[in-house]
Formats: structure tokens, C-alpha cells, sequence
């Protein structure tokens, strides 16, 4: 064997020594090292107010159910219902739903919580082959007069935004 092909074995041998010692490091540093520290969840705090309407929506009688959502912040109120019939078309008297609501939403204001500028309901209304989607909107203003007395329902009604769409499923 030649001069040059000694110095190449034991550059190799070198490297070989090397390499192992490089996969055994970190070998033994997976086995040794501490397993992840799972994710920290931050739960977002809901308001007093908004946890009372929520327990009121979830409260609510049939035909509402109970995946009622709320957002509430000091310029909006807004609350999504659903009510689920068993017949074909939801029944005309479903819009009066929105009055039930808004009942509950007047216990919740009087219990202490802030009225916002704005309050917006949206209510599903869902038979088995047609749905109504009713949103109202009123003015918390307004809705603070009516809550005194001094508003009457009709003119709540009346000065309210009310908006009624009509979906047909087709088969």
C-alpha cells in the first residue's frame, strides 16, 4: 500500500469516527430530551352580560334550539337563534319568535347590562322543505325606550329594520 493510500484510509477512518459520534449524540439527545410542553389554550373570557344571553337563548322553549350564538361588544349586540319545525313550511307565527327573543334580551338588559347602539337579531326558522330567515334590526335607543315603557311595542316594531328571505330546497 502506498504513502497516499495510508493517509486516505485514516482520513476515512477519521471521517467514519466522526459520523458516529454525530448520529450517537443525537441519538442519545432524543432519547434524554424532554417531550414537548403542549400548547398553552387561552380561552377567551365572555363577558358577564353576553353569558347571561347566552343561558337565556339556551333556555328558550321549542321549537328554538340550542346552538344560539352571541357577540356583544359596547356598539353591537348580535344574536343568532334557530327554531326547527316538523311540518313542510315553518308556520307565519314563526316571526313571532323575534318578540320571545327580545323578551329575553330585556331581562338581560335589566339585570345591569349596557344597551349597545345596535342590536341585531337573526333567527332561522327551518321546516323540512322550506326555511325562513328573519333579522331584525333596532336601535338600542329605542330598545331602552321600550324596556322604560315609554316606546310602545308597535312603535318598536315599526321603527325597527326587518328583513324576511324565503328558501325552498329543492329535491
Amino acid at each position: 500500500m502506498t504513502r497516499k493510500q495510508k493517509r486516505i484510509l485514516i482520513i476515512l477512518g477519521i471521517l467514519d469516527f466522526v459520523v458516529i459520534g454525530v448520529l450517537a449524540a443525537v441519538v442519545i439527545r432524543t432519547i434524554t430530551a424532554k417531550p414537548p410542553t403542549p400548547p398553552v389554550v387561552v380561552q377567551a373570557q365572555i363577558s358577564p352580560c353576553m353569558q347571561r344571553m347566552l343561558d337565556a337563548c339556551e333556555m328558550l322553549p321549542a321549537p328554538f334550539s340550542n346552538t344560539a350564538s352571541v357577540a356583544w361588544d359596547t356598539t353591537q349586540l348580535y344574536i343568532t337563534l334557530h327554531a326547527t319545525y316538523p311540518t313542510t313550511t315553518p308556520p307565519a307565527e314563526s316571526a313571532q319568535l323575534l318578540w320571545t327573543a327580545l323578551d329575553e334580551l330585556k331581562a338581560v338588559l335589566l339585570s345591569g347590562c349596557y344597551v349597545p347602539d345596535t342590536i341585531t337579531i337573526a333567527l332561522t326558522a327551518q321546516g323540512s322543505t322550506e326555511t325562513i330567515q328573519y333579522l331584525a334590526q333596532l336601535s338600542g335607543q329605542d330598545v331602552s325606550a321600550w324596556m322604560t315603557g315609554t316606546l310602545p311595542e308597535e312603535n318598536l316594531a315599526a321603527q325597527s329594520h326587518f328583513r324576511q328571505t324565503v328558501q325552498t330546497r329543492q329535491d
